[in-house]
């Protein structure tokens, strides 16, 4: 399976490009980016971004949106129309998301499209896992003006996975935490003190030690 980590957006509300800011000494984008790569199911990451310069750290292989401006769904679209297979997709601003969701995820995919977590019924579209019979249904969606994600959930076959269900992995409400606003980012550096960000020891990841987080 592959991973792939959007790092597009416009970054509005953080005020600068969300993947770059640092959580704990390393920039977020490596932090998601070196979770993958220890998460099991994963045999290779790919970064989504139409500026591949501003990665070049990183050492991965790029894909550049095929319908740049149209948002999260124009890079989902990108990381299926190159592997074309399933694709574990997760946004660059999720630093505490666990190694082990791709490989969770991935039991309930039989006879789906997409593997989709609820956390207190918001759906974790940009932590999800996208099979390719979602391509042509996105392919349908990105002409449109504003094209959304949700815009392509009831023509798919979606299974979703519940918050009680994800409880495995420890704290879904940390692991599916956004940091999309520097008082965000103030909150999951006050939870990174005391977390181990990047501890491939434990498909857990972080949420070993941060299941006393609470809003």
């Amino acid at each position: 399976m592959t991973g792939a980590v959007l790092a597009g957006g416009q970054s509005s509300r953080m005020g600068r490009e969300k993947g770059l800011v640092e959580l704990g000494g390393r920039k977020m984008v490596e932090i998601i980016t070196t979770r993958l790569k220890t998460a099991p199911a994963i045999e290779r990451v790919l970064l989504i971004t139409n500026h591949p310069e501003r990665f070049q750290f990183l050492e991965l292989g790029m894909v550049r949106d095929r319908h740049p401006g149209k948002g999260p769904l124009a890079g989902i679209h990108a990381a299926l129309s190159e592997t074309g297979s399933w694709v574990f997709i997760a946004a660059c601003d999720m630093p505490f998301l666990p190694a082990g969701l791709p490989q969770f995820l991935a039991k309930f995919r039989a006879g789906v499209d997409l593997v989709l977590p609820r956390i207190r019924g918001y759906a974790a579209t940009v932590a999800a896992l996208y099979g390719p019979g979602c391509l042509p249904v996105i392919e349908d969606v990105l002409p449109g003006k504003a094209p959304r994600l949700t815009d392509i959930l009831g023509r798919l076959r979606v299974r979703e996975v519940s918050e009680e269900q994800l409880a495995i992995l420890g704290n879904p409400e940390m692991g599916f935490f956004s940091v999309n606003t520097p008082a965000d980012m103030a909150r999951a550096k006050r939870v990174a003190e005391a977390a181990v960000l990047d501890d491939p020891a434990d498909p857990r990841g972080p949420l070993v030690t941060l299941t006393g987080f609470s809003g």
